[in-house]
């Protein structure tokens, strides 16, 4: 990383964190003028913080996008410059699509029925939420058996070097 690029990103930092600190003393402001009695329901107390609560979370959503930004372009732009590295990338890219179809062919939208789930009137019992929950699970059941056997196998592959 050249001089200038360490600057800019020292420099984005700093703004970063002023910006979460000025967000931080706002909340506090407010926090100290308000005064709301302890037993005050949560529907008062979200509408005593919700401006404020809601800049919170608009402030992650533009960290979330900025972290999402720094780990992708520069992946695209050595792919770009570097198109050897480019197969290896759509290789292991095409591994990942072929273990998610795996897992939601493995998954099971099956609803679940009162006397499993006793108590829940929620929306999220329907067979699409399931299966993509299913995915996710056991998308990460293989990506975690994966990174297990990698970490074995460069242990032991180091023993005999």
């Amino acid at each position: 990383m050249n001089n200038l690029s360490k600057k800019l990103v020292s420099v984005t930092l700093y703004i970063i964190l002023a910006i979460s600190v000025v967000l931080l003393v706002m909340f506090a402001m407010k926090n100290s003028s308000l005064s709301l009695p302890e037993e005050a329901t949560v529907a008062e107390k979200i509408e005593a913080y919700g401006s404020t609560l809601d800049m919170f979370i608009g402030w992650a959503y533009v960290l979330i996008g900025l972290a999402a930004a720094a780990a992708i372009i520069p992946s695209i732009i050595q792919l770009v410059t570097q198109p050897k590295n480019a197969v290896k990338t759509i290789v292991s890219l095409v591994v990942v699509a072929v273990l998610v179809f795996v897992a939601y062919a493995m998954s099971d939208g099956t609803v679940f029925t009162s006397t499993q789930l006793p108590g829940y009137e929620g929306p999220d019992n329907v067979p699409e939420t399931l299966k993509f929950a299913d995915t996710m699970i056991f998308t990460t059941y293989f990506l975690l058996a994966g990174a297990i056997l990698s970490i074995v196998y460069l242990e032991v592959s180091k023993l005999f070097k």
